[in-house]
């Protein structure tokens, strides 16, 4: 009496090799979610931001149309029965997932093909990296092992810009140079070109934002007035600054030790920094000025405030209401009595949540 697994390792005729799978299908399901979610967990907390994590496993209808274009030997023999593919942002990001495939699964290295290194200009641009797996023992628990041992998965590694000619290409329906007329290959090579260009300028503008992030650390202590108001660096001044943290400080005793929300909304940053710049402030130094301006105002404002329905606030909370006020009153330079009535009118607002600008 043959297993399972030997029944798939020995000579099987078509229909075999579809019954098969469509008895097993399940067991593919099944391993198929357990690797996607490892890899999903892993890619996190190696905090590796991704576009899209799929996993597909193919129909039943579809192996009888790929067995019957292709002799295989056995069910075994197909290596692309469970798909995943993961689609990066970045180029390096593609080097970097490839190394937890690495190290985390069995690499059939006979079936993996790195389509970056290919000099097949054929490709036209498509240099997907794919890699075919199985489960590798020393990571797998022993009942998983046993159960998908025997399973193998095709895992594509890709970027954005690279998927995107993917699609288009697989619609156009063009797989080499020569199915493509003469007179439009010259187009095709240049397109190429400019996805291979745009995936390496991306990577390069990541990296020049890094670097000019880590410059504004280094001039947030001392050269506030050479940091221009934009995302990084006001970002940065909310995040790091000591002065900035000490007038947070002050408004969460204020409100009687209030929750406060230290992620970032994007969108109230954005928000925020074209109020700035509305108001005539132009570097950090200019909004380093405006808090020690009007931080004691504020506060004394906010000890008069009624808070019984205020649940937490944002960590933009100090500058987002004090540039509403000042917005209000069109103006950076205000009395403290201004101020205090025109506060009044912004507190009649809607109270302070974390994903509210008059806050």
């Amino acid at each position: 009496m043959f297993t399972f697994w030997e029944v798939l390792m020995r000579t099987q005729s078509h229909k075999e090799i579809v019954e098969e799978y469509s008895a097993s299908r399940g067991s593919y399901e099944d391993c198929l979610n357990y690797v996607e979610n490892t890899i999903k967990n892993i890619i996190k907390s190696e905090s590796i931001n991704v576009h899209e994590i799929i996993g597909r496993v193919k129909t039943v209808e579809s192996l009888s149309g790929k067995v019957g274009r292709k002799t295989y030997n056995n069910l075994t023999d197909i290596t692309d029965l469970c798909g995943i593919r993961i689609i990066t942002y970045f180029n390096d990001d593609v080097d970097k997932i490839a190394s937890i495939i690495d190290q985390e699964f069995e690499v059939d290295i006979a079936n993996t093909i790195d389509k970056r290194k290919s000099e097949d200009p054929t490709k036209f641009g498509y240099v997907s990296l794919h890699y075919v797996v199985s489960l590798k023992e020393e990571n797998s628990s022993p009942i998983l092992y046993s159960k998908f041992k025997h399973i193998k998965l095709e895992i594509q590694i890709r970027t954005v810009m690279q998927h995107a000619w993917a699609e288009i290409e697989h619609d156009l329906g063009y797989k080499s140079k020569e199915d493509i007329p003469d007179q439009y290959r010259r187009q095709f090579a240049r397109l190429a070109g400019l996805i291979e260009l745009a995936d390496d300028d991306f990577v390069q503008l990541k990296n020049n934002i890094m670097n000019y992030e880590q410059e504004v650390k280094e001039k947030l202590a001392n050269l506030k007035a050479e940091l221009p108001i934009d995302r990084s660096t006001l970002e940065t001044y909310i995040k790091e600054d000591q002065f900035y943290t000490n007038c947070l400080s002050g408004v969460i005793k204020a409100l009687n030790g209030i929750e406060c929300d230290v992620a970032i909304n994007v969108s109230l940053l954005s928000s925020l920094i074209q109020r700035l710049k509305k108001l005539g402030m132009n570097t950090i130094e200019d909004v380093d000025e405006l808090l020690k301006k009007y931080m004691n105002i504020y506060i004394r404002t906010l000890k008069k405030r009624d808070i019984s329905a205020l649940k937490a606030i944002s960590i933009l909370t100090p500058l987002l209401t004090i540039t509403s006020v000042l917005m209000s009153a069109d103006s950076a330079e205000i009395s403290d009595k201004e101020f205090e009535e025109l506060s009044a009118e912004t507190y009649r607002k809607p109270l302070m949540r974390s994903d509210q600008s008059n806050d």
